[in-house]
């Protein structure tokens, strides 16, 4: 049978989603999720089990809605026993939240036909401790308006190629935004510390999008930043996406503040 799984992981401690090559003393790096993620399944299943994502993540991303699919033979192995087994073996940073069996015709990656990133920004008069493995911290108050006039301009069908990390390659890096808003949220959890009295709030830059380049949600909430600090105007975004020029997009923003939030699947 065919298995899907729901994977949520912080992304500080590893290389990103994508196994890489092995591990020497000449090339040392931090692990990949894939492969931790792989040798708990293939503790669990007694056997080597390959997992296949829904797409990268880069290192030091974080997810909430990573999927990967597997096979299995084993009808004793119910999705309950791999999630349980899975996460009793897995580091804290990673766990299951939920497995599931999938029609054979499933695909993590090509069956996908949107997904939902977000980036979280901090603010306050300091950073909190708690956000600061998932946000990034910027003291100045940002303009919402002027944010939310600039994302604007990325909804619908673009090419995103000047957004894209430099050296890539691709047939096409035409991409379809369905959603993009800019929105500030209370501090999630403890409702009663009075946070939002104090003047900390999280700003949320929300993608939902047919298919990412490498790194740009990154480029653009770089870009958003400096629209929201009005060292440029939003028109900038609209600029940029006429030009297709690299050279005037912001910088790449820290990748800790990046979240896989979710994935929809056609079947």
């Amino acid at each position: 049978m065919k298995y899907a799984l729901r994977l949520s992981y912080l992304g500080k401690n590893y290389c990103g989603w994508q196994k890489q090559g092995a591990i020497t003393e000449a090339a040392p790096r931090l692990r990949s999720v894939q492969e931790v993620v792989e040798q708990a399944l293939s503790s669990v299943t007694d056997e080597t089990t390959t997992l296949v994502g829904s797409g990268r993540t880069d290192a030091g991303v974080n997810a909430l809605g990573q999927v990967a699919h597997f096979w299995n033979s084993n009808p004793k192995l119910t999705p309950e026993i791999f999630r349980r087994g899975m996460n009793s073996l897995l580091p804290q940073d990673i766990r299951v939240m939920k497995a599931y069996g999938v029609p054979d015709e499933f695909h993590a990656q090509q069956s996908a036909t949107h997904k939902q990133y977000s980036y979280f920004f901090q603010q306050g008069l300091c950073p909190l401790p708690l956000w600061m493995d998932t946000t990034w911290w910027i003291q100045k108050e940002l303009d919402l308006q002027a944010m939310s006039e600039a994302i604007s301009y990325l909804r619908g069908e673009h090419d995103f190629k000047p957004f894209q990390a430099t050296g890539m390659e691709l047939k096409s890096t035409v991409r379809t935004l369905l959603e993009a808003e800019v929105t500030r949220e209370k501090m999630p959890l403890y409702p009663g510390a009075d946070l939002d009295e104090e003047g900390y709030s999280i700003i949320r830059i929300r993608l939902v999008g047919t298919g990412f380049l490498k790194q740009m949600v990154r480029g653009i909430a770089g870009t958003l930043l400096q629209v929201g600090e009005n060292r440029r105007p939003a028109s900038d975004v609209k600029m940029i996406l006429d030009t297709k020029d690299r050279s005037k997009v912001g910088p790449t923003a820290p990748a800790k503040g990046l979240t896989l939030e979710r994935v929809w699947y056609k079947l």
